[in-house]
């Protein structure tokens, strides 16, 4: 088992919406064959040793994984791991399953710890340069990285939709958020403002440049993509030394 020298969660009781909100997404994935599939089409099972999932909510993207590989979930809820644990047991899947409280800024693990890292809509909340590069850091220089982003057409629905439904507070998150992304893209730099949300959008092109700065490089988008929330397939860009080996 990898190490982990964060806090780990204590089996206690969550709160209810917490709770509520990880149970339901982890029954969105387990009705829904599909997902596993598709995540053991693009990384097998038999290809890897160690998984980390960043942002895990109940570590339903591990299930695939779960009988054969070492599997660690981290999210910055306190009650990250306290649902999971149960839901993973009760499908007698937990043996080789760990959670841990971390940012994805600041994750608690080795250089080169996992064969693959998944990281599904945590990354809008993040600080990405930071994020990226620790993803880069505890991948294996021939590991796979998982991505799913929040593009800008997601909050321009999200604004358009406050408008038309008289909800102003959707429609200011949303202009926030596009404001931010909008320096972000422009600047390369999460500006820290007021006026600004820490939350921002991804497209392929800024990712492609924050990755190119980590020697990882955007392998193809995946089926299961839509224009709204993306899933890229991320890996060494071969043409690159990865910043972790200078």
């Amino acid at each position: 088992m990898i190490p982990v020298s964060c806090e780990q969660s204590n089996d206690r009781a969550t709160t209810s919406e917490y709770e509520e909100y990880v149970r339901t997404e982890w029954s969105l994935f387990v009705d829904d064959p599909r997902r596993a599939q598709m995540s053991l089409e693009v990384v097998p099972a038999r290809s890897v040793s160690c998984v980390l999932d960043v942002g895990c909510g109940a570590g339903q993207e591990l299930l695939p994984y779960a009988s054969g590989a070492c599997c660690v979930g981290v999210d910055l809820s306190p009650e990250v791991g306290i649902v999971g644990r149960k839901l993973f047991r009760e499908m007698n899947a937990g043996e080789r399953v760990a959670f841990a409280r971390a940012t994805a800024e600041a994750l608690p693990f080795r250089t080169d710890s996992f064969d693959a890292v998944i990281c599904r809509l945590a990354l809008p909340y993040t600080d990405n340069a930071r994020a990226l590069a620790e993803i880069a850091r505890v991948l294996k220089s021939d590991g796979t990285f998982l991505l799913k982003i929040h593009h800008a057409r997601y909050y321009l629905r999200k604004f358009w939709r406050g408008l038309v439904g008289f909800d102003l507070m959707s429609t200011v998150h949303a202009a926030r958020v596009i404001a931010a992304g909008l320096v972000y893209h422009t600047t390369g730099k999460q500006v820290r403002v007021r006026l600004l949300s820490p939350e921002t959008f991804q497209t392929e092109w800024l990712l492609k440049r924050e990755l190119a700065r980590l020697g990882l490089a955007i392998a193809q988008e995946l089926p299961d993509s839509n224009p709204f929330t993306p899933v890229f397939l991320i890996r060494t860009s071969g043409n690159q030394v990865r910043n972790d080996r200078l």
